[in-house]
């Protein structure tokens, strides 16, 4: 574990931008991401990138109450049975970048991203989801970090900064994880040029 940490430190890294204040004036500090879902509108139509067993999608079914709630995933073998046959659910099989790309314009009151961690795959994600959020719509992002001592450098942190910097949509709250591995929920502009 420590050496994969290491090894990850020693790749050569691009730093983040730096994110503006004006951009957390009104951020919520919430102690995890159940608490964070707890905040986000209930019953409208959600997305959440990245799957895998399903723990989270039954979360967010039982907590936000979704009329319709999209998963996209490239494989659906692991994901419990019950969250695949909720009536709410709608699969997406494949790259969720071109998965959402088919979907409508401003379909989504949040999406949840947790799926290709790396820089290019959450730039993807970022590119794919930004037009399908409702204007004062959020798309949270999990795994807000550089590292993970499990899995290595993410690239969560510089993509979302990036994204920051040039949609400039705020931060609206801000979740803790035991592992430093923290979501971020940003909120789409009402009135926006995307």
């Amino acid at each position: 574990m420590i050496g994969r940490a290491i090894r990850a430190l020693a790749q050569q890294h691009v730093l983040s931008p730096a994110i503006d204040d004006a951009l957390l004036s009104d951020c919520r500090v919430l102690g995890n991401r159940y608490s964070l879902i707890d905040q986000l509108p209930k019953g409208g139509v959600v997305g959440e990138v990245g799957v895998d067993k399903g723990e989270f999608a039954d979360h967010i079914l039982r907590t936000a109450r979704p009329s319709g709630l999209h998963l996209f995933d490239i494989d659906f073998s692991r994901t419990n049975r019950a969250v695949t046959d909720h009536p709410a659910v709608i699969m997406h099989r494949g790259l969720s970048a071109d998965s959402l790309d088919v979907l409508p314009a401003d379909m989504f009151d949040w999406i949840y991203v947790d799926g290709d961690h790396s820089y290019e795959g959450v730039c993807r994600d970022c590119r794919a989801a930004k037009a399908k959020v409702k204007p004062g719509g959020y798309l949270v992002f999990n795994d807000f970090a550089l590292i993970d001592v499990y899995f290595g450098r993410y690239g969560v942190h510089r993509a979302v900064s990036e994204f920051l910097a040039v949609e400039r949509w705020p931060i609206r709250f801000f979740a803790f994880n035991t592992h430093g591995l923290y979501d971020i929920a940003i909120q789409k502009p009402l009135l926006t040029d995307s």
